[in-house]
């Protein structure tokens, strides 16, 4: 009996070390034998559904699949950018965290699980048998990950990297969004010749620094972000500057998401004056914010939907009409060399616009199964991406010449001689594109200021004595945050204007700027003179086009 007994009871726990950067999908969940590495048995015996439920059996049939690709999809858009922002807060990991973003964020799906509280994640269990600590600063993304997946027990494993096919399909998603809408107008600036030359230089820069930033994370193992990845390279102290530049960036693309759902809630409405169109703006686009980051991750998966049906109606209505405005058989007056050179450096912003997707490359190259193929992957990313923005760039600067507008739908919903319902298609597309998309870009900088005020010992204290003052700030704090990004968009309401300062100040800087500096300091002593002749050519060209897009998306609109 003894014998027998003893060989049903589990055996004590294995203590070994790993190293810092290895995923928790490659450890044991806690229960029997915690701290030994799971079997390809064990390993493949869970996977999580689309709403973070696990699941016993193999992932290998369709519904595994799909419930897969769904999972990193989601996890994606959820911490887009923030991973990149730190938290202030001094104890970001107590129950006051928790507290916070339950009630807070209104976790609607906190009663059908209990929560995970935060002194049990995976980074403080795994120290307690014997792991290091990744030797980092808590992020915003830490955060919002305990939200999404609040409603994950302790007993089931951690969800899988993500394949090829998925890290595409992020990738791509992050980099094609609402600056497509401006590409044609870039074409009018630049003419065919140096748009063409400014489009795929912009195209084939970032592609090189979103190899070079992969390639810097390797250089410290450890590092995961942009701020591991400049902190590397020039101390702690850069970690600041990323977040402040990114709370920056996302405060800006909230500008833009204000001016693109009034540009559309114009076209339906053209009666429709600016002060209430932006309180209709307001009214749609804060209840966003309060949304659970787990569905604002799925609805933002309407974006490149929305990109991609604006792209197949532009072409449509370019093949259904014979006649110019607006026909691709009888194209509109065009140029090589632009007529008005003045307004050439507005498009280098509008350009590097469509190339902002560098803060989230970090975080789909850690998430993938094989880095090998992270080169790979990003080279078929950007044949997708250039593809679709070539496609829209061309077609509309051909429909419609000279005569482009800040965003190619405006033409398409002035112009005569279209299906009325197809082009009313088109401008719901822009309506529901920055209502899907606001909350989730908003929702870093949301908590970046919650966890921040909630720091001050005086405010904590005032909080303690009621549940209702943290839901207070929380809320009080969304909406102040809307309030500011309206009244921004009401003093700069050119779509064409915030798009060329994204691309020019942001774009510039956090994809090509920024990781060629890193490389230069982290490989100084590895570059050769052709690589290293490159670089500062790159880095000098960047600056230089950086400085003119920013400067011009500051001057008088002469479009």
């Amino acid at each position: 009996m003894s014998d027998n007994k003893s060989s049903t009871e589990p055996s004590s726990p294995v203590h070994i070390r790993v190293p810092l950067n290895t995923h928790p999908s490659h450890l044991l969940t806690p229960g029997a034998n915690y701290g030994a590495l799971l079997d390809d048995n064990n390993a493949s015996s869970f996977y999580f559904s689309a709403h973070g439920d696990s699941h016993h059996g193999s992932p290998s049939s369709f519904r595994g699949h799909l419930e897969s690709f769904a999972g990193s999809y989601s996890r994606a858009s959820a911490l887009y950018m923030a991973e990149n922002l730190s938290i202030t807060s001094s104890n970001p990991t107590t129950r006051h965290g928790e507290d916070f973003l339950e009630e807070a964020l209104a976790e609607e799906e906190q009663s059908k699980a209990k929560l995970l509280p935060l002194d049990h994640t995976l980074t403080q269990t795994l120290s307690l048998h014997g792991f290091p600590h990744l030797s980092r600063p808590t992020t915003v993304a830490s955060m919002i990950s305990q939200q999404f997946h609040s409603n994950i027990t302790s007993t089931v494993a951690v969800p899988k990297k993500s394949t090829f096919l998925q890290s595409v399909f992020n990738s791509v998603n992050v980099l094609v969004g609402i600056g497509v809408l401006a590409l044609p107008l870039a074409f009018r600036c630049a003419g065919w010749l140096m748009g063409s030359l400014i489009f795929f230089f912009c195209s084939l820069l970032t592609n090189y620094t979103a190899k070079l930033i992969a390639r810097c994370l390797d250089s410290w193992p450890n590092s995961t972000t942009y701020g591991d990845m400049g902190a590397a390279a020039f101390g702690d102290r850069v970690r600041t500057f990323v977040s402040i530049i990114f709370v920056v960036e996302l405060m800006t693309i909230g500008v833009a998401m204000v001016v693109l759902l009034g540009d559309g809630i114009e076209s339906l409405f053209p009666s429709i004056d600016m002060l209430s169109m932006r309180i209709t703006s307001f009214i749609i686009l804060t209840p966003m914010l309060f949304l659970p980051i787990r569905k604002l991750a799925y609805t933002s998966l309407i974006g490149i939907i929305s990109c991609v049906c604006l792209v197949t109606i532009v072409i449509y209505d370019g093949v259904s009409k014979k006649e110019q405005p607006g026909s691709l058989f009888d194209p509109m007056e065009t140029e090589i060399i632009p007529s008005e050179l003045y307004n050439i450096p507005l498009s280098f912003g509008l350009m590097m616009s469509g190339f902002a997707g560098h803060a989230v490359f970090p975080a789909i190259y850690r998430d993938m199964e094989n880095p090998k193929q992270y080169e790979s992957m990003v080279n078929i990313t950007y044949v997708i991406t250039v593809g679709v923005y070539i496609t829209m760039a061309v077609a509309g600067y051909m429909m419609f010449g000279l005569e482009t507008m800040q965003e190619i739908t405006q033409n398409l919903a002035s112009t005569p001689g279209y299906s009325k319902w197809v082009n009313r298609l088109a401008i719901w597309l822009i309506v529901l594109t920055p209502i899907a998309k606001y909350g989730l870009m908003m929702n870093p900088v949301s908590i970046t200021y919650e966890l921040w005020i909630t720091s001050y010992a005086n405010v904590e204290a005032w909080c303690k004595y009621h549940n209702w003052r943290r839901t207070f700030i929380a809320g009080a704090g969304r909406i102040i945050a809307s309030l500011l990004v309206i009244l921004i968009a009401t003093v700069f309401p050119g779509f064409d204007r915030v798009m060329s300062l994204l691309g020019a100040l942001f774009s510039f800087g956090i994809s090509a700027i920024f990781p060629l500096m890193c490389y230069v300091k982290l490989f100084h002593g590895e570059i050769t003179i052709k690589e290293s002749i490159l670089i500062y050519t790159l880095l000098t060209a960047s600056i230089l086009m950086a400085t003119a897009g920013t400067i011009w998306s500051f001057l008088p609109n002469d479009l």
